[in-house]
């Protein structure tokens, strides 16, 4: 996916935080989970870097230890603060990868598990 593609499809995520676009260049640049990819078309994108090295946390094996230790459905922004140092997310982010992972499910702004 493009920058401006992020920009947009995430802008209110963005807006949010404060940031810009080179703001946000700068932290996939700095994210070790994306990966600059060219285009055929001499375009930039990035993408998920699918790599796993050591020390990496599988985010839905994340929020899944997590919700089984509270025994409850939490909110995903109560989620994100609860996630390992150094595991950056947004709340689309948690969103998408709830939705792609059948033991997880979205009620309303709760996760809960399936």
């Amino acid at each position: 996916m493009s920058l401006d593609q992020l920009w947009v499809d995430y802008g209110s995520q963005w807006q949010q935080l404060g940031w810009n676009p080179a703001q946000l260049n700068l932290w996939l640049s700095c994210n070790p989970a994306f990966q600059r990819l060219e285009l055929p078309n001499r375009e930039w994108a990035w993408g998920l870097n699918n790599e796993q090295k050591s020390g990496d946390y599988n985010l839905t094996d994340e929020l899944v230890a997590l919700l089984q230790k509270a025994g409850r459905p939490m909110p995903l922004a109560q989620l994100a603060s609860k996630l390992p140092a150094g595991m950056v997310v947004t709340e689309p982010m948690l969103r998408s990868a709830a939705q792609q992972d059948t033991r997880l499910e979205l009620k309303g702004p709760l996760l809960k598990l399936a």
